[in-house]
């Protein structure tokens, strides 16, 4: 069954690939000359374009005879346009992979493991921090390695200026006081939105409904990834939760409509100004600090729901990190790249990379957040709303089941399901998705 399924995706994945890999913008030096020219994938757009384009020039001159084609792939369709690519024997040499899509990709043998290479170039797992290179296995074997850090997905940012003038005096702890405070802050006529105090259906990570419902205390997914476990008490309290806030939006389609003009990925509508609240990932500190460095604005741990805890607010899912594809023409000197990309401290390699956005590192000798030899002011309230990250178990199944729940909070919010069916039905969906899986790759 799941053979089957996987084939006639890859069938329609071919086809849907064709569009977006014809937007993609290719940055290789015109000034390299080589025997190998490696293409490589990665999703750093906005403003971590030159950062790409100088590590690459740099990765360039370190390895005489090797170029690389630098190709920005927008975020529509990645996952697709990979399995196309590895599918008709012509991927890229190396692309930015998602962690938390490695189980699928590692059990029908899409990828590359790098154990070999990084024994023969004495790359050590310890230079990694545990958590980190933990997302990185499967079935004993190293598939990818890590970078950026993947915790802090889930900080809120706020607009100091707009709790002033409001008279909140301090950022919400619990899912109640959120409500009201996000009705506080919105600004409309009753049906038309001028200001959004806060959307919860805009947020970092894996899933918005995921993300609510492990702040209110439970995984969506058993540990041993063969349960889904999100039709229960704990369920139903974040569906109300993430209703409750569109109805403060005057409703999901106007919720909707003021979202889509809010702005665009690094000068979103924090930046501009139309929202109070932002939930989002540690990559907001480069965006603000480049865009809006007149903006006046903190961080605080995401509230917690009814059910939830104080101690248990973001949730972490794997991270970033960057592979080999199976097919890939030149594996050897793609392990360069990919080593350049995630190990390498000196140059403008992984630690000079994440240092310039000012993020965490997953590198155990590299601070992220030091840069030109001063730490930035703000380490330490990332760092510890970070702290209060839970490790969330990432599932083979994992961009299929973040699609089935989108979907069930459209329905609740549309109101085309009741929060007790649409919960019922979406975990009989994934869980026969994963049966599938399992009862295929054992």
């Amino acid at each position: 069954m799941f053979k089957r399924a996987t084939f006639l995706l890859l069938v329609s994945v071919i086809m849907l690939a064709v569009v977006p890999l014809s937007m993609t913008v290719s940055a290789q030096n015109p000034d390299c000359e080589g025997d190998v020219t490696l293409t490589y994938w990665h999703h750093w757009g906005g403003n971590r374009v030159p950062l790409q384009e100088e590590q690459v020039a740099d990765f360039e001159n370190h390895h005489p005879g090797i170029c690389v084609d630098n190709v920005f792939l927008p975020w529509d369709n990645r996952l697709q346009n990979l399995l196309a690519a590895i599918a008709a024997g012509n991927p890229p040499d190396v692309t930015m992979f998602g962690r938390h899509d490695l189980p699928f990709f590692a059990a029908t043998e899409s990828i590359i493991p790098l154990d070999d290479y990084m024994a023969a170039d004495g790359v050590s797992p310890d230079i990694f921090l545990p958590s980190e290179f933990a997302g990185t296995q499967y079935n004993g074997k190293t598939w990818i390695l890590p970078l950026p850090g993947g915790g802090a997905l889930q900080i809120a940012w706020y607009n100091t200026d707009h709790f002033a003038e409001a008279g909140i005096e301090k950022f919400p702890e619990t899912w109640d006081e959120m409500l009201e405070v996000a009705e506080t802050l919105r600004i409309g006529d009753g049906s038309f939105l001028e200001r959004i105090g806060f959307n919860a259906n805009a947020v970092g990570g894996f899933n918005p409904f995921a993300t609510w419902l492990n702040s209110n205390g439970q995984d969506w997914i058993s540990a041993d990834l063969k349960t889904v476990t999100i039709n229960n008490e704990a369920g139903v309290e974040t569906l109300e939760f993430m209703q409750k806030m569109a109805e403060i939006n005057y409703g999901i389609e106007e919720q909707n409509a003021f979202w889509e003009m809010a702005g665009e990925f690094d000068q979103g509508p924090l930046i501009q100004g139309l929202v109070s609240i932002e939930v989002n990932g540690s990559w907001t500190l480069f965006q603000v600090e480049s865009h809006a460095d007149d903006l006046n604005y903190d961080v605080a741990p995401i509230p917690y729901g009814p059910s939830g805890s104080a101690d248990r607010r973001g949730s972490t899912h794997g991270g970033w990190g960057y592979m080999i594809p199976k097919n890939a023409a030149h594996p050897d000197e793609a392990w360069k790249l990919v080593k350049w990309l995630t190990a390498e401290i000196d140059g403008k390699g992984a630690c000079w990379f994440i240092q310039q956005q000012q993020r965490p590192s997953p590198l155990a000798d590299c601070d992220g957040y030091e840069k030109d030899g001063v730490s930035h002011p703000r380490a330490a309230s990332l760092l510890g709303v970070a702290a209060l990250d839970n490790v969330v178990p990432v599932s083979p199944v994992q961009p299929e089941a973040a699609q089935i729940m989108n979907r069930m909070v459209e329905d609740v919010l549309f109101g085309d399901k009741s929060i007790e069916d649409a919960l019922a039905d979406t975990e009989a969906e994934i869980q026969e998705l994963l049966d599938a899986f399992w009862e295929e790759y054992g």
